[in-house]
């Protein structure tokens, strides 16, 4: 642990500083000099008996932003480290808190933040430390470096991925043909029914003729347009839809690290209107995948809501891409 930090005059004579309680303001020294290297504490003991601070004095020093808990788990941040401190390369030492920095974002002040909405984030605080931690290059090249880095991620598609595509379609595929036939017989008691009173009087039948007799049946017992045929095929068609849509869920949550529910409606009629639209289901999970490249590296996606909002807003157009860049290949 360092033996010097740093405390800004800008932070210490600022106005949510100077209206605090004097304890508050003693603690934020403290843990300021306590924090590693990343500006995160996580042993506070010896300094609440230190300072004699009590949990009013840290939310007193949460509201007013100068220190951040993205976790219940104890372990505080610094919001402005890196705006006050700066470690040299040689001598830096990553936090042991890695899970709870990846759910950091850094500004363009150089602040920390946890809400991934607010508009002048550079990127998120692994990636910012992984390019070296750079505070001369200006902000906003930054961004659109990070900005650029994403979009090429998120069209590669790795191998693995790949193969475990082809083998849930092709699986997708033989579960589908045979619960097409198994419903198309459960679907037609009445042909059924037919072909045993013919085989008993006959020994014999002939398919042709009972589709005849089935389909003139249809013409005069149904007012609607294409009559029990074209009900019966739309039931099955919906079947066939809500079958693919539950492999669908199962092939998202598969290669997430989140699962989302089946009953996630919005999710659920995202995929439906798609297939409906006529994609393939090997295009969705392309399109899944393209997805699920970038946000599998983003804290911020890393539940359910987060995730299931991402794919709902960019599925379709994702979808769309995969399938043109694939009509263009070949």
């Amino acid at each position: 642990m360092a033996e010097r930090r740093m405390i800004s005059r800008k932070i210490a004579e600022d106005d949510r500083f100077v209206d605090m309680h004097p304890v508050s303001k003693l603690l934020y020294f403290y843990l300021v000099l306590n924090a590693d290297d990343d500006g995160f504490v996580g042993s506070v003991k010896m300094i609440n008996f230190l300072t004699n601070a009590d949990q009013n004095n840290y939310d007193e020093l949460l509201e007013n932003n100068l220190i951040l808990e993205p976790t219940k788990n104890g372990v505080y941040v610094i919001t402005d480290w890196y705006a006050q401190n700066k470690i040299e390369p040689k001598i830096y030492k990553a936090t042991e808190y890695l899970s709870v920095r990846a759910l950091l974002f850094i500004k363009t002040n150089f602040a920390y933040t946890t809400n991934p909405d607010e508009k002048d984030i550079i990127s998120p605080v692994d990636y910012w430390i992984k390019q070296g931690r750079d505070k001369k290059t200006p902000p906003e090249i930054q961004a659109q470096q990070y900005l650029e880095q994403f979009q090429e991620t998120s069209k590669k598609v790795p191998r693995s991925v790949e193969e475990t595509s082809k083998k849930v379609l092709a699986q997708n595929r033989l579960d589908k043909n045979r619960l097409d036939k198994s419903r198309l017989e459960q679907n037609r008691p009445d042909q059924t029914k037919k072909e045993k009173i013919n085989i008993d009087k006959d020994n014999s039948t002939s398919t042709s003729s009972i589709y005849n007799n089935a389909t003139t049946e249809n013409k005069g017992n149904s007012g609607e347009k294409g009559g029990v045929d074209n009900r019966v095929n739309n039931q099955l068609d919906t079947n066939n839809n809500q079958d693919t849509v539950s492999s669908l869920f199962n092939y998202l949550n598969g290669i997430s690290t989140t699962d989302i529910p089946k009953d996630n409606k919005r999710l659920a009629d995202v995929f439906d209107m798609l297939i409906h639209n006529g994609y393939e289901i090997e295009d969705i999970q392309l399109g899944i995948d393209n997805i699920m490249n970038v946000a599998n590296q983003m804290p911020q996606y890393q539940n359910e809501q987060s995730l299931a909002k991402l794919l709902i807003q960019h599925l379709p157009e994702y979808t769309k891409q995969t399938l043109e860049q694939s009509s263009s290949n070949d």
